[in-house]
């Protein structure tokens, strides 16, 4: 019979890089909810005061251990900092710790810089060096049996159709690293960027190919695989329907609307959202993680194995239409949040003009108007900081905001759906048949989540904050008839009204 996953990570110790990001955190938790790990140490820079072991505890604290919380609370007594840092040689782990951690077998290197716009120094440290620093350490585990690394589905943008296999890189890693050492000078550096990173829209896709190319260097010296899953989102179930993880990204943007701060979007109509969601990608990548150890134990494959997960194959749905499908129900209402400014609701468009019309009279206006209040009341404002910063991340979005990608979807979907069914691992949302009703249903649990978890508004104050926002519609459509009858008024009286 195939071993089950919770007989494959039964009493294992596992290593974790990028342990406080949205991946690590989603992995942490599923391992201690539903597998009897041994141990899991989590690699923690130390930062802005906070010690590993300090960070530790905060990140012992993040809403999603909400669940585990709940039921097993002496799970998280398994969590081991490890102060150390991608971009320092052997991670910068004392030699104490790294004795201590001598029974590690998995190792999940997710540690990355996910900021698109990040200098190409900062993304090449961290992306490519902080992964050869970790595969290095991998080299001193005696008992490592797969060494996962989390990559994007997105590394290889210059091809329309992705597939789940290793695609060489347009540069050399070696070459890359050595450069950001013999190049001191940032400006100069920073203006070789874009003639380095052609093909790509971004540092942080480079990075990430070049990561792979440095993985896949390695595969004769260690076992490993490359795990690709698409933007991460929302959970469908687990560890509770809806479950949002962060306010970074896609995440934050979709906060942004609730809360009638971001007003346009400037996207493609046929644009597909391709998502993973966050249960599914991490029931995945333990699936895989086994599978990828399975082929190893048959001897060294002739090729990387890579995993991808992607929606393209079974959700059919435009981001325009999830988000039409979204105001036409009223989902913004269901949810009101308590942090709420505007009437919630956004304008999609492919017309770089109207985007540009729109986000000076529906954003910049209110937001200068209103940190104008805050000043007179002798608050510090803080809308037109927000503001920026949204159309600042739409902007570096932009290559994405207007593509689709083709691929076979989730790697051996039905081969793991069929074996993890009846299990912790299942994935029953591969077998729903009305794929939109599942959308639109995760998409208003998404929106509770938020508020629930990331804005940190009681439940209690749901229905308050939902007469408050139906109070604010009928002002705001009040002031809509208001100012065209002012228009059609002026029009009448400046044109019409002269010829009678």
């Amino acid at each position: 019979m195939t071993q089950s996953l919770v007989d494959f990570y039964e009493d294992s110790e596992v290593f974790v890089t990028g342990g406080s990001g949205v991946v690590g955190k989603a992995l942490i938790e599923k391992l201690l909810r539903s597998c009897n790990v041994r141990r899991i140490y989590v690699l923690l820079r130390p930062r802005r005061e906070l010690s590993a072991e300090q960070r530790l505890l905060k990140l012992r604290q993040a809403t999603i251990f909400h669940v585990l919380h709940r039921q097993k609370p002496q799970e998280l007594d398994k969590l081991v900092a490890v102060p150390g840092d991608v971009s320092l040689p052997g991670l910068g782990i004392a030699p104490a710790m790294v004795e201590r951690m001598a029974r590690v077998s998995l190792v999940y290197h997710c540690a990355a810089t996910v900021r698109f716009d990040e200098p190409l120094r900062v993304a090449l440290q961290l992306n490519v060096g902080g992964t050869l620093e970790a595969l290095k350490f991998a080299e001193t585990l005696t008992q490592l049996r797969i060494f996962v690394h989390v990559s994007t589905f997105y590394s290889n943008p210059y091809l329309k159709r992705v597939e789940p296999k290793f695609y060489s890189s347009p540069m050399d890693w070696r070459l890359c690293l050595r450069m950001i050492d013999e190049i001191q000078d940032d400006g100069m550096l920073n203006a070789l960027t874009r003639k380095l990173i052609v093909g790509f829209p971004n540092t942080y896709t480079f990075t990430k190919n070049l990561a792979e190319s440095l993985v896949n260097d390695y595969r004769s010296r260690l076992p490993l695989i490359i795990y690709r899953p698409s933007i991460v989102l929302f959970a469908l179930d687990d560890p509770s329907p809806g479950f949002s993880p962060s306010l970074m990204g896609a995440m934050g943007l979709f906060a942004l609307v609730g809360a009638g701060i971001l007003k346009t979007v400037y996207l493609g109509k046929d644009t597909r959202l391709d998502i993973t969601p966050q249960d599914i990608g991490i029931k995945s990548m333990l699936s895989y993680t086994k599978k990828g150890h399975e082929q190893y134990q048959r001897g060294p494959p002739q090729e990387l194995p890579v995993y991808m997960s992607s929606s393209c194959t079974h959700v059919p749905h435009t981001f325009t239409q999830i988000a039409e499908q979204m105001d036409t129900l009223d989902l913004w209402k269901s949810a009101a949040f308590e942090k709420n400014l505007l009437v919630p609701g956004c304008h999609y468009t492919d017309n770089r003009w109207v985007y540009q019309f729109l986000v000076v009279t529906k954003q910049i206006l209110p937001a200068l108007l209103i940190d104008l209040l805050l000043r007179l009341f002798g608050q510090r404002p803080q809308l037109m900081g927000v503001v920026r910063k949204a159309y600042q991340t739409l902007e570096v979005m932009q290559p994405f905001m207007f593509n689709n990608y083709d691929s076979p979807g989730v790697t051996l979907k039905d081969e793991i759906s069929k074996e993890n069914e009846g299990t912790e691992f299942q994935m029953s949302a591969f077998n729903v048949p009305d794929i939109n009703g599942l959308v639109i249903r995760a998409s208003g649990q998404m929106l509770h989540s938020i508020r629930a978890h990331l804005l940190r508004e009681d439940p209690r104050t749901l229905r308050r904050s939902q007469r408050i926002l139906t109070v604010k519609t009928i002002i705001y459509q009040g002031l809509r008839l208001y100012l065209l009858y002012k228009l059609l008024r002026w029009l009448w009286l400046s044109f019409l009204g002269s010829h009678f």
